[in-house]
């Protein structure tokens, strides 16, 4: 005898393969999916990478980063020299 609804085999929430009986001990459920523990360690550090680099890219886009500014003392025809173009040394 059954109690309750019969709910289907879950399904990982990152990689869409069924999770096994056998295997459910490696499985956790988050957020109201199932996840083998790799995929949802992988799906992490997806998350962390991502989160890291946007960090990056908004204080690119903020200024902070000085290495990207103009030397100061140095003329506009520096800046805009061509590609390609030889220039035995920067003007000073």
């Amino acid at each position: 005898m059954q109690d309750g609804n019969p709910v289907p085999d879950p399904v990982c929430g990152r990689c869409k393969t069924k999770i096994e009986m056998a295997v459910r001990t490696e499985a956790l459920y988050r957020d109201g999916m199932w996840f083998h523990t790799a995929c949802h360690r992988a799906g992490a550090d997806q998350l962390f990478r991502a989160t890291r680099l946007a960090e990056v890219l908004t204080d690119v886009k903020r200024g902070g980063d000085d290495h990207l500014a103009p030397v100061p003392g140095r003329g506009a025809a520096w800046m805009a020299r061509g590609v390609g173009e030889e220039v035995s040394s920067p003007p000073l």
